[in-house]
């Protein structure tokens, strides 16, 4: 709790510098990680493309938090880097969405629409609570807003997969399950460029004089 005094009274203290958000980042990798497995094994028994994607988008997002607990004391150029492994990251958890997608076209089969509604709506609570204590903290440099970006859009994404197990049951047809999948690989693909760019940006602005 001193240290939360501390940073209350110096209100020039970076963003990122707040104990509170190291708090945050740290439960947030445990319950990312819980999740990962979770959903992961019951995407695979069910053969649900969206919750296979949406499990690999939490292993992501462990990393994500981790990487952000770690970076904390850093530099604002050594952050910048931060943020920018934290965009490539994202891109990979895109493309391999995308590539489950691909290979529940190929296997075929329905999912089972109860197991995703209800798995994704334990991912949507896991997300909305991570992202409501982030909120805060959405407003900082390329490595902060990689860590909100991720999480708030896990969160959408969670509520479209919901959408999707009920659609499935409806029409008793996988390719709700698999556009999911597509809209959760190109959701993360789009937030990995915004990333990427940002933290480029960030690593010119902050380029040593020459000489």
């Amino acid at each position: 709790m001193a240290d939360d005094d501390d940073f209350l009274h110096a209100p020039d203290a970076p963003l990122h510098k707040d104990p509170a958000y190291r708090r945050v980042l740290i439960q947030a990798a445990v319950l990312n990680g819980l999740m990962f497995f979770g959903e992961g094994l019951i995407g695979l028994w069910i053969g649900s493309a969206a919750l296979i994607a949406d499990a690999v988008d939490f292993l992501e997002d462990t990393g994500i938090y981790l990487l952000g607990v770690v970076a904390i004391g850093w530099a604002l150029r050594s952050r910048a880097r931060a943020g920018f492994i934290m965009g490539l990251a994202m891109f990979a958890v895109g493309v391999v969405a995308l590539a489950q997608v691909f290979v529940r076209l190929w296997y075929g089969g329905v999912p089972s629409p109860l197991g995703m509604s209800l798995t994704a709506a334990v991912a949507l609570a896991v997300n909305v609570t991570v992202a409501v204590r982030l909120l805060p903290y959405r407003t900082g440099d390329s490595s902060m807003q990689s860590i909100w970006l991720s999480t708030r859009n896990d969160a959408l994404l969670n509520g479209l997969t919901i959408v999707a197990g009920v659609l499935v049951a409806n029409r008793m047809a996988a390719w709700p399950d698999i556009v999911a999948g597509l809209i959760i690989a190109g959701v993360n693909l789009y937030a990995a460029r915004t990333i990427i760019v940002a933290a480029r940006a960030e690593l010119k602005a902050t380029e040593p004089a020459p000489g």
